[in-house]
């Protein structure tokens, strides 16, 4: 029998694992008398409060063997395995960088012991400071410094022949190599300071076969792509054998800067042959971006991957500012494709493969690098593809659904995973239809439907930041309705049967979906979106809001065209029509309103209904009274009393079913 919370098996019958002391799942349940259910019961909270106070102890030891390791580590003592954490205890950083088998990880679902909690300054005033920056900050900077100072050497010796090409890059190989067996050889004493200078002699190690490669012009292409792929191989190793997040941050930081350091976009660079060889600098960065999603694939270090992301991008932006314009746009978007790539794969392949749940800053990475490649593969194909760009964004939207099934049937624990695939590519899909139609009502039903898809995704993942994104595409909803949308051409204008109804409509319905999904994740929302006027209701009033906003827009576009198109012919008649009809217009939303909010019950719809009428009346008392033809004052009169006194009516029939609604709380 498996105990539910330590999944160690027990023997059969036992009624408390003799690991953890928990009740087995069955056993308590499972008891014939009913008499005996007390004690049990009481057995159990005893336990259970034994547990929690193990959990303390537990956190108060840990504590301890960290300061004293810390201690001794100071002192040079080695730290023997007995000395550090008990490996019993889970830590954060342990569940997130330590994959298991697969058939051994835990699942998504499944409690994990935490450690209590601790006010954060207390945790700040407890560090030691000393050990911290002189012990291990002191030696990372010293690192850094060492390196941009080996390659500013390297610079200073090629511009005044003091060592021949050959000679540089052996002294350079040889110093890497030397501080990677330092490295090693100092690991199991100086556990922060060997990290550093491992990461150091990474770093030495690239800028060395670049500059053979790329300076130089010593070894060919395919011994480059091999020496490097050979150095990203070992650092990657070596960040898992040491488990050092830091180590591969160091790493990379050394790679992706050995470009700019060595001059590869400088404008001597460009003028000279090495402009002909630009090609080989886009190697460098697929090289490197290779080893970080070999890396990435068995820990998930989140700076480190987006450090690999915005040191790619940055380098093959640097690039194609140098070089762009005289290479093939093939190669340009090739590459580009391939480093989006390879960094779909590090941002996911931990959690398929390891199924584990991806946290807000995986889903963060994720979306990030699918909005630059998207943005600058725009930029690069507007020019030259602007008609292929709309098929461009499809194809992205294929792509993303198509991760979305695979990590689904790779295991139903990356549910998550798929959902957020999923997001992304229904989003690709809603700007795939305003970049294939160009600036039309269509880009604003694009918006709707991406501000509605984003809403429900953040209840759905658990992700209220995708809710503030999903406010501001209606924010830009709004704007485009006022600005773009309402103006028509009056020359050719067909009432109803036109494309600002649609975009109004497609629009008003979007606002509408998201209300309900705010009200029915109402208990889910944050402080910010319920205090004052919460989103819900704003969403309900900018609905209704736009819908009179179109019916008006409508009326006045009609009798416009009708004055416009019958110049000198009774113009005044149908001035007072629209005058008239605008006024009626208001009134009948307004009365729709309230016998809905009868209906239903809700209190909100009859109290908008009632604002809105007021506006009407104000209307037909202070201006149409005085501006309107007899005729049509008749009318409008007539119309709206007409009208008041129905509403009376239904006050008055239904009075026990809205009783009371102004004194509602």
């Amino acid at each position: 029998m498996e105990c539910a919370e330590c999944h160690k098996e027990n023997v059969e019958g036992n009624q408390f694992c003799i690991f953890c002391g928990a009740p087995l799942s069955g056993t308590v349940e499972q008891e014939p008398l009913a008499s005996s259910q007390g004690p049990v019961d009481a057995l159990t909270q005893q336990v259970q409060a034994l547990r929690d106070e193990t959990r303390h102890f537990r956190g108060d030891l840990q504590r301890v063997h960290e300061r004293l390791a810390a201690l001794e580590r100071t002192q040079g003592v080695p730290v023997a395995p007995s000395q550090q954490a008990p490996a019993s205890i889970p830590t954060t950083s342990d569940r997130q960088a330590a994959p298991a088998p697969a058939a051994e990880v835990p699942s998504p679902t499944r409690a994990t012991p935490t450690l209590p909690s601790e006010d954060i300054f207390d945790k700040v005033r407890g560090w030691d400071w000393e050990q911290i920056i002189g012990g291990n900050w002191l030696a990372r900077v010293g690192v850094l410094a060492l390196i941009i100072g080996v390659a500013f050497f390297l610079n200073l010796a090629f511009d005044n022949d003091w060592i021949g090409p050959t000679g540089r890059i052996v002294l350079g190989v040889l110093a890497g190599l030397a501080m990677l067996g330092g490295g090693e050889y100092w690991q199991r004493r100086y556990t922060t300071y060997a990290q550093a200078v491992t990461g150091g002699g990474i770093a030495l190690l690239y800028l060395a076969i670049f500059a053979a490669f790329g300076i130089f012009d010593l070894i060919g292409l395919y011994p480059a792509v091999a020496f490097l792929l050979l150095v990203s191989v070992a650092s990657a190793a070596l960040a898992l054998r040491y488990d050092s997040s830091a180590l591969a941050i160091i790493g990379i930081f050394g790679a992706f800067s050995a470009p700019f350091i060595l001059g590869g976009f400088s404008s001597e660079a460009r003028d000279t042959a090495q402009a002909a060889r630009s090609d080989q600098l886009l190697v460098y960065i697929i090289v490197v971006a290779v080893g970080v999603l070999a890396l990435s694939t068995f820990r998930n270090w989140r700076w480190f991957t987006l450090l690999g992301l915005i040191g790619s991008l940055s380098t093959y932006g640097a690039w194609h500012g140098w070089y762009g314009n005289e290479a093939s746009l093939l190669i340009s978007q090739g590459s580009l494709t391939l480093i989006f790539l390879i960094f779909v794969g590090a941002t996911t392949l931990f959690h398929v493969l390891w199924r584990r749940t991806p946290e807000e800053w995986d889903q963060a990475l994720m979306v990030l690098n699918a909005a630059l490649y998207f943005g600058i593969s725009y930029g690069l194909l507007w020019d030259d593809f602007r008609q292929w760009l709309g098929g461009f964004t499809i194809l992205l939207a294929l792509f993303y659904g198509g991760v979305a099934y695979l990590a689904v049937r790779r295991s139903a624990e990356n549910v998550t995973l798929s959902f957020l695939s999923l997001g992304i590519a229904l989003v690709f899909l809603t700007i795939a239809v305003p970049v294939e139609f160009g600036d039309r009502a269509w880009i604003t039903i694009a918006w709707a439907t991406e501000g509605v898809v984003l809403i429900w995704l953040s209840f759905k993942l658990r992700m209220p930041t995708l809710r503030l994104f999903g406010y501001v595409a209606f924010f830009l909803v709004i704007g485009r309705l006022f600005f773009f949308d309402t103006p028509v051409e009056l020359r050719t204008f067909d009432v109803v049967l036109n494309e600002r109804v649609l975009a109004f409509l497609v629009s008003i319905a979007a606002i509408y979906l998201a209300a309900y999904l705010l009200w029915r994740g109402r208990n889910e929302l944050r402080a910010w979106e319920k205090d004052g006027i919460s989103v819900y209701p704003a969403f309900l009033v900018a609905a209704n809001f736009f819908s009179v906003w179109i019916l008006t827009a409508e009326v006045i576009s009609y009798f416009d065209s009708r004055i416009q198109g019958r110049l000198g012919v009774d113009a005044g008649a149908l001035k007072d029509a629209k005058t008239l009809s605008i006024t009626a217009v208001w009134a009948t939303y307004a009365g729709v309103l309230l016998v809905v909010g009868m209906w239903r019950r809700w209190r909100l719809a009859r109290l908008a209904a009632l604002a809105l009428l007021a506006v009407p009346i104000a209307k037909l008392f202070v201006y149409d009274a005085f501006v309107l033809e007899r005729a049509y004052r008749v009318a409008a009169f007539i119309g709206l009393g007409a009208l008041l006194l129905v509403g009376g009516y239904l006050y008055q029939r239904f009075g026990k079913a809205i009783r009371g609604f102004l004194l509602e709380k």
